[in-house]
């Protein structure tokens, strides 16, 4: 396939990715409370789809790898679900931001799986790069949770929200190395929205959940959320492919911080002295990652 997409406005564009998923939970915590749970990230991201499509169309199937097709078509499906579910599942508004810490473990996990599968070379550096990361994640989430009984009680309290946060924390960087390997130029993302669309409207039958008509300044919301969505998953896959993946990951580190920022203001929900602290340990492990993993050269 004719490269169209240079390295720097790939990157560019998979940054400004990174900036709309940002405030992603707290938008879809708000859609959420005054919906169903399922009925409104069924919304959004039906409006996702529609958005993708008219951006890039429907993919041609017979060009797609079967393993970018079928592998990574299902791991993003995965992913999209049990995330959302777990916001949707949470029962207040800090529980959401815990969600969210939960879910950005991927980025560290990002750097271990592009390692694997030698897209990037590492040295030992790498190593207190992600304890740090981590360290700094869990103190921003709760500085109760550095003790395992602490930690225990806190997720204890919805352990499915917080065990489908997990699971996808693990299934989006599988996501994001199969996609730069296989996907071989080719954008399927619209598919993916489709499906999982379809996917989450099934669910909401299966549940037998009402249907919440959303008020006028409520699908105006919907619109715009679902629509940024879908752009900034278009991009982020086209990203992952031609663009600097070091410059990417490095950004991805400092999620959590974008996220809890933008969660204070939309949620009014303000953090503690802890989540700075934790946020300057993020910081301190992704500077570290970036000095000690060099992308693999082809």
């Amino acid at each position: 396939m004719l490269r169209i997409w240079s390295k720097s406005f790939a990157t560019w564009v998979g940054l400004s990715s990174i900036l709309i998923w940002a405030s992603l939970v707290a938008v879809v915590k708000l859609i959420t409370e005054s919906t169903s749970p399922v009925q409104g990230i069924a919304l959004i991201y039906s409006f996702s789809a529609v958005a993708i499509l008219i951006l890039v169309g429907f993919p041609k199937l017979q060009q797609l790898s079967k393993t970018y097709l079928f592998g990574c078509g299902a791991l993003f499906i995965a992913y999209e679900i049990l995330f959302l579910i777990a916001v949707a599942l949470s029962e207040n508004r800090q529980q959401v931001m815990v969600i969210a810490m939960i879910n950005y473990l991927w980025p560290p996990l990002l750097i271990v799986f592009s390692i694997l599968v030698r897209q990037l070379q590492a040295s030992f550096w790498v190593i207190p790069g992600l304890v740090l990361a981590i360290f700094g994640l869990l103190l921003v989430v709760n500085p109760d949770s550095l003790q395992w009984s602490q930690l225990s009680l806190i997720l204890a309290k919805n352990p499915w929200a917080y065990s489908f946060a997990f699971a996808g924390a693990l299934l989006w960087p599988g996501y994001c190395v199969l996609t730069k390997k296989y996907a071989q130029g080719q954008n399927a993302v619209s598919l993916f929205f489709l499906c999982t669309a379809v996917a989450l409207w099934g669910l909401h039958c299966w549940l037998d959940e009402p249907f919440i008509q959303p008020s006028a300044d409520l699908w105006w919301l919907i619109g715009l959320a679902g629509s940024l969505i879908g752009l900034a998953y278009s991009n982020w896959n086209q990203s992952m492919q031609y663009g600097h993946i070091k410059v990417l990951i490095l950004a991805t580190y400092f999620m959590p911080v974008y996220s809890s920022l933008m969660s204070m203001l939309i949620l009014q929900v303000i953090p503690p002295l802890s989540f700075w602290i934790g946020s300057a340990l993020v910081t301190a492990g992704a500077l570290l990652g970036w000095y000690a993993t060099h992308e693999v050269s082809k």
